[in-house]
């Protein structure tokens, strides 16, 4: 029986697929179309979905070509009347980078090839079924014969429409938007004075007008509102989007080489369930919502990037199935915030057609971000704030620390590290599979070495999924000569994890904290308060 099939093979298929290829799990992935699909349906890479990338080795293949963007400029029957500045954000990543989902998906896929796995392309799935032991499903390819295979779990990545979904018969509720948009990937003449790394939002009468930040290759991703009673059977024209695009913006703007136009409808689902037992669903298959903002398919990367560690650490018997119920705890309720955050956003900018003057001032006037908010603000677009702290794998015994990342948030990066005299970052250091247990000297260098060497005893119980590093202001030997130290010579991740005193942080291998502790030999009590964990 093979381990894994996953069934989808965009951004959250191959990605999901590639974190399991990646920790040795016998991973299959199936897609129903020939390849990657060449049309734009996303634009953005967040900050948070570049420093998983970035740990992959993916960050730099990944944005070839892109812009970040900035901000938003803002447009009133043509006009510019202001714009409202991103602020960056503490990662690596600053700000999110512009980028055809194409190119994100062709950089996941030889990613995925270089790990040993080939998508099966022309495959769909025309039956399901499980039992305690596994799931068997029925494999249709395009003019050959059918497949029946077993498996141990299956993941739904086949999107809005998931096969996968339908088969364990899990309800999509939800509604659809009234309003139609029409959507083109086109280039653009007369675009001097659309800044290359803003988003350009115009404000009309008939609706508005969405220029978003430029692609690579100068090309432009861009999206308009349609009346509601508009006739979107047929196929879209570029002289229908030429002429909504001179009502709303002027006559200078002139579109051209369209890689492809069409209708869509937006709609706000969330699946009830995750998992129906031995089947996950992830990505656009769990939930779909309103594209402003850019949160699809960042939000479908990081489902997998919750799952896949956990169903490792279960596939290697490692640790008990109960780990794999956080994955809905989780990452439920992250979608729930993103559709209905989406949802007011988008219903927002729809109700401008239908204001008054006055309101239409009103409105306006609160398109700005208040500078005290904007940091935050900008944390939330980049996905940086998820917070985990109610999952049952968060343990919060001690809160003494006055600061640094509290169980269930991101641990935060950190510059200008050596392991190993080799020059690195947080972000860069190995995890795989496994957690990482941080063991502070503090920033007078003044942890015991007995207390230090005693806490690494006691995380050699979990040696096969646990990786001590010891973490220090100052170059070091002698009692922790047998410890990866991680040399914290300018003491910046000391500040960011407010290390000013010896303490330890336990970090998943997703990098959200799991555990944290003054008591340098406390590890043991993280794992012995979840007891799913395999020593």
């Amino acid at each position: 029986m093979d381990t894994v099939l996953v069934v989808g093979g965009r951004t959250t298929g191959l990605m999901m697929a590639a974190e399991l290829a990646r920790r040795g799990v016998p991973t299959r992935c199936i897609d129903k179309s020939p390849g990657i699909d060449p049309h734009v349906r996303a634009n953005l890479i967040h900050s948070r979905t570049l420093e998983i990338f970035q740990g992959l080795g993916l960050d730099e293949k990944a944005t070839v070509g892109s812009v970040p963007e900035i901000g938003l400029a803002f447009y009133r029957d043509g006009a510019r009347f202001g714009e409202s500045p991103h602020a960056p954000v503490d990662s690596p990543f600053p700000f999110g980078m512009s980028q055809s989902q194409a190119h994100t998906e062709a950089t996941l896929e030889t990613h995925l090839n270089s790990l040993g796995v080939e998508v099966e392309r022309n495959v769909s799935l025309t039956a399901l079924s499980q039992d305690e032991d596994g799931v068997t499903v029925t494999l249709q390819r395009d003019g050959a014969g059918q497949e029946t295979g077993r498996f141990q779990w299956v993941i739904a990545c086949d999107g809005a429409h998931s096969s996968v979904r339908h088969f364990v018969g899990l309800d999509f509720p939800g509604e659809a938007d009234g309003i139609p948009y029409i959507l083109g990937d086109v280039l653009i003449d007369g675009d001097d004075d659309l800044e290359a790394d803003k988003g350009h939002i115009f404000f009309h009468d008939s609706g508005e007008l969405y220029v978003f930040t430029r692609l690579p290759g100068n090309r432009h991703f861009i999206v308009a509102t349609l009346n509601k009673d508009a006739e979107t059977g047929g196929a879209a024209s570029l002289e229908e989007l030429q002429a909504i695009v001179t009502e709303r913006s002027g006559p200078t703007l002139r579109l051209h080489d369209p890689h492809w136009l069409g209708f869509f409808r937006i709609s706000y689902r969330l699946v009830p369930h995750y998992r129906e037992d031995r089947v996950f669903l992830a990505g656009d298959a769990a939930h779909v919502h309103s594209l402003l903002a850019g949160q699809g398919m960042n939000t479908g990367i990081q489902d997998t990037h919750n799952l896949a560690w956990k169903l490792a650490l279960v596939a290697k018997q490692k640790a008990s199935a109960d780990l794999l119920d956080s994955y809905e705890s989780e990452r439920r309720i992250v979608a729930n915030e993103v559709v209905e955050t989406t949802r007011k956003i988008t219903n927002m900018m729809e109700s401008y057609a239908n204001l008054s003057k006055e309101e239409r001032d009103t409105f306006v006037a609160n398109l700005f971000t208040p500078e005290a908010a904007k940091k935050d603000a900008a944390r939330h677009l980049q996905e940086l704030d998820l917070d985990y702290g109610a999952s049952p794998l968060s343990l919060s015994l001690d809160d003494d620390f006055g600061g640094g990342p509290a169980p269930g948030t991101r641990a935060p990066d950190a510059e200008g590290l050596a392991v190993n005299n080799e020059a690195t970052s947080l972000f860069k250091l190995p995890a795989d599979d496994q957690f990482r247990l941080l063991l502070f000297c503090g920033v007078s260098n003044d942890a015991p070495a007995a207390d230090i060497q005693r806490a690494a005893d006691i995380s050699k119980r979990f040696a096969s999924w646990l990786k001590p590093y010891v973490v220090s202001t100052k170059q070091t030997s002698g009692p922790f000569a047998d410890h990866d130290v991680i040399v914290d010579g300018q003491g910046k991740m000391h500040r960011n994890f407010a290390a000013d005193r010896p303490c330890i942080y336990l970090l998943r291998p997703d990098g959200y904290v799991a555990y944290r502790s003054k008591d340098l030999a406390s590890v043991a009590t993280y794992f012995e308060h979840l007891g799913m964990f395999r020593a």
